[in-house]
């Protein structure tokens, strides 16, 4: 797969467009527009979709509702683009993109909802010059990446959440949804896009039947759209990949799963993976999880503006994209991102809805029952529980933050941590949809991260635009069925996969080898965070994090997760400068 690389300068004096001109050939990516006022050089897999004489596109484009692709835009649709400031992009389509349109007062930068290219951006020369990875923004600019680590500490307080500020000094980022109106240097930011628009129409799609069939169809949608170019795909089989693995099976005559496997019995999943694989007919390859023996500092070790890569993670894609390169598969897919899109809950606040929702009144006990059997306790204490909840309605969302192992200093940056936009537009009061918001902020921040390392050819589906706006139209009380969550989408592949799949409780997640991998690096990770960049800075807390190393005990539990985090970005804050 052919990466999209593209940079953008708005109003930049003449001396530094010829910088720009210069960096541009440097990293091989084409002029596509050279104008007084802007300049746009880009490598995409497919020809930029010009808006008329008024901007382009970049990235890929669908008709909204369809895995169609667009190839032309033709001048009605360019004329309302244009005419809105590129709203109408954002309303009528979906996809991987960045679009750049001109408008009275300088230029509007828009990028798609949960699409994969970002947009990063700095003031330079005078004007702005935006970029989809640091590199292309450092060599169209000749200016040096400087890790900000106030910034970096933030993001280990908020984990999953981004902000518009990255950890790069003088870096940010335009976010998926947001129309950017740029002038000069200056720049603005709308939220256009919002995930509460969807929620407020919830039940709009009729019968609970009806809302699950258009799932289904969804799902399939996004799925075949994203996977178009895909000869061969090679599905990592495990959770919600059946799900994908269900609707490419409807396409694709030849479809590899992989299962990898977990040294422990609480990570294993082949007994599912085999009973989708026999179910679909499909051939299935199983591996053993990679040994400890990759060079875990390196893995996180990746170019992005942000700590979020994954160690363990990374070193499982990197084992995914061998095993398809030797069978000849062009691409790696798996259902990241699943949980988020479908509602993934374990807590009461659903069943607040139902008391707080005229027209969910009737479904509260069978709710609260649903969600007591998933979460093993009783139908009296969860009724509580929501009563609670439906009564502190006016308390907005709390965003887990995570302090541990950080410096007292570090720490108090909590207080001034900013907040999702989408978590501060809720209108509603209704804590279950409010809940599951937030699920959407992590998934916006694991598909517009971009692909990364050893993720570089891996495509998550899932996390598409129209299925993500179906499923906030449901009420989160149609989530819970069957002592599990995530109902509605369980309901909607019952006819195509198996029942113990469908229905299956928990996950296989391999904590123990993860913590048997890290083990083996005790004293490696020891020097890593002891005498690196995160202790020098006065980001952690030296005494804490020696004293989880230094105890003789075995890693595990979430002080072992917190410092599996801390390695990995402790390499990534080491790595990012360089060249």
């Amino acid at each position: 797969m052919t990466a999209q690389r593209f940079v953008i300068g708005i109003d930049l004096q003449e001396d530094n467009r010829d910088t720009f001109r210069q960096g541009a050939r440097l990293h091989d990516l084409p002029m596509q527009i050279d104008q007084p006022r802007l300049l746009i050089a880009a490598r995409l897999p497919s020809h930029a979709l010009p808006v008329g004489r008024d901007g382009i596109v970049m990235g890929v484009l669908y008709a909204r509702g369809s895995n169609l692709r667009i190839s032309e835009i033709g001048p009605a649709s360019a004329a309302g683009i244009a005419s809105n400031s590129g709203k109408d992009l954002l309303e009528k389509y979906w996809g991987d993109y960045v679009a750049v349109i001109r408008t009275n007062d300088g230029f509007a930068v828009i990028r798609g909802p949960f699409g994969h290219l970002p947009c990063l951006y700095r003031a330079w020369g005078g004007g702005t010059v935006l970029a989809s990875d640091i590199d292309s923004l450092r060599l169209a600019t000749h200016a040096n990446n400087s890790v900000a680590f106030k910034d970096v500490a933030r993001q280990l307080i908020v984990g999953d959440m981004r902000t518009r500020d990255t950890c790069l000094t003088g870096i940010r980022e335009v976010r998926g949804g947001e129309i950017a109106q740029v002038s000069g240097a200056a720049i603005s930011h709308t939220q256009s896009w919002s995930p509460w628009k969807f929620a407020s129409e919830r039940g709009a799609v009729g019968p609970q039947e009806c809302a699950t069939a258009k799932l289904r169809d969804l799902a399939m949608t996004c799925v075949n759209a994203k996977t178009l170019q895909v000869e061969k795909p090679l599905v990592l089989l495990s959770g919600d990949s059946s799900i994908v693995t269900a609707c490419l099976n409807r396409r694709r005559p030849e479809i590899t799963c992989l299962n990898l496997i977990a040294p422990a019995s609480a990570g294993d999943e082949r007994t599912y993976a085999r009973a989708c694989a026999d179910h679909l007919g499909l051939e299935l390859l199983e591996m053993p999880m990679w040994e400890p023996s990759l060079n875990i500092g390196a893995l996180a070790a990746v170019r992005l503006p942000r700590p979020v890569a994954r160690s363990f993670e990374q070193g499982l894609f990197l084992q995914a994209q061998t095993a398809a390169e030797n069978m000849g598969c062009d691409a790696v897919i798996d259902g990241g991102g699943g949980d988020n899109v479908f509602c993934s809950l374990q807590s009461a606040s659903p069943a607040a809805d139902c008391l707080l929702d005229r027209s969910g009144h009737r479904y509260f006990w069978r709710t609260c029952g649903e969600i007591a059997e998933l979460a093993q306790s009783s139908l009296g204490h969860v009724a509580w529980k929501a009563l609670c909840r439906a009564q502190s309605r006016k308390r907005p969302y709390r965003w887990p933050i995570n302090k541990v192992f950080l410096s007292a200093g570090a720490i108090a940056l909590a207080d001034d941590a900013v907040l999702h936009p989408w978590l501060e537009m809720d209108d509603s009061r209704l804590p279950g949809r409010a809940a599951q918001i937030a699920l959407l902020v992590g998934a916006q921040s694991f598909i517009e991260d971009g692909p990364h390392g050893s993720k570089m050819d891996v495509i998550s589906p899932l996390v598409s635009q129209p299925l993500i706006e179906h499923c906030l139209s449901i009420p989160t009380w149609h989530w819970f069925d069957n002592g599990c969550n995530r109902a509605a989408a369980r309901h909607a592949f019952s006819p195509l996969l198996p029942h113990n799949v469908v229905w299956r409780r928990g996950k296989g997640i391999p904590n123990s080898f993860i913590a048997r991998l890290f083990e083996a690096n005790r004293a490696a990770i020891r020097e890593h965070l002891i005498e690196g960049r995160l202790a020098s800075e006065g980001i952690i807390d030296v005494g804490s994090v020696l004293a989880a190393l230094d105890d003789p005990a075995p890693f595990g539990g979430k002080a072992f997760s917190r410092l599996v985090r801390l390695m990995d970005t402790e390499s990534w804050a080491r790595s990012v400068t360089g060249c």
